[in-house]
């Protein structure tokens, strides 16, 4: 899995995306609303209240204390940079949907503006060779790897990442086709609802006509008249007695 703020650059719509999903944060999780997050502006201001605790109190500031006294928040060191300062918060504080089990050990707190780099972190494996297509882990595997390492990143945000993820919707798609022919006893290469009527007649090119117009007919919820249930096997007659 890639470490936080390394996404690779991609195309104008992966771009696009990133600028989607990073509107959506700050609508849905800003200072605003009234949800159990953390953006940047919040982080910051829990910081200067660990380091500074010393300045005078005011009535807005004296809460706010409060708050970050309750939760437990602690300043650490990052693995990345050693030198800056990063805010850690016992598990049992944090506002993850799992069970913590009992442990009571600290997780980095996550940042409404870092959503995307972190969840793309876990979500995406890439390997030692950088030309073999990344791995993309599915949502509780993603969801599972972050809850271990942050807290204050809702499940929610994980489940809009990966709407929006191109590669998970690419074969969402194609597992979908693949499993529509299967239930309509097609050929999985059979996806195409075109039949090429210059291949030569077959009992297999036949069979595949009956099978696509008895799908049409399922799917137009309209009865197969009596010429169209018999047409391939008449067809099919024709061409064998041609040739004996």
């Amino acid at each position: 899995m890639t470490s936080v703020g390394t996404v690779p650059p991609g195309t104008v719509a992966d771009f696009q995306n990133y600028q989607n999903f990073q509107d959506w944060c700050l609508r849905t999780y800003g200072d605003s609303g009234k949800t159990k997050t953390v953006t940047r502006r919040k982080y910051d201001r829990i910081l200067q209240t660990l380091l500074h605790s010393t300045e005078a109190d005011g009535g807005n500031n004296a809460k706010f204390k409060f708050w970050v006294k309750s939760k437990g928040f602690q300043v650490g060191t990052g693995t990345e940079d050693k030198d800056k300062d990063v805010l850690f918060v016992p598990i049992k504080a944090a506002c993850v949907e799992e069970p913590s089990h009992g442990d009571s050990s600290l997780k980095r707190v996550a940042v409404v503006e870092d959503f995307f780099d972190i969840i793309y972190s876990m979500h995406v494996e890439t390997g030692a060779d950088p030309g073999k297509t990344p791995k993309h882990a599915g949502q509780k595997k993603t969801y599972k790897a972050i809850a271990e390492t942050y807290a204050f990143l809702p499940r929610e945000a994980v489940t809009r990442f990966l709407m929006t993820c191109g590669e998970c919707q690419k074969r969402t798609h194609q597992g979908a086709a693949g499993q529509d022919c299967k239930e309509n006893n097609l050929p999985g290469s059979f996806v195409s609802e075109e039949v090429d009527y210059n291949l030569p007649i077959t009992s297999t090119s036949m069979k595949m006509k009956q099978q696509l117009k008895l799908k049409r007919s399922v799917q137009t919820n309209t009865p197969l008249c009596s010429v169209c249930v018999h047409e391939c096997g008449q067809a099919l007659q024709k061409k064998q007695k041609y040739f004996t």
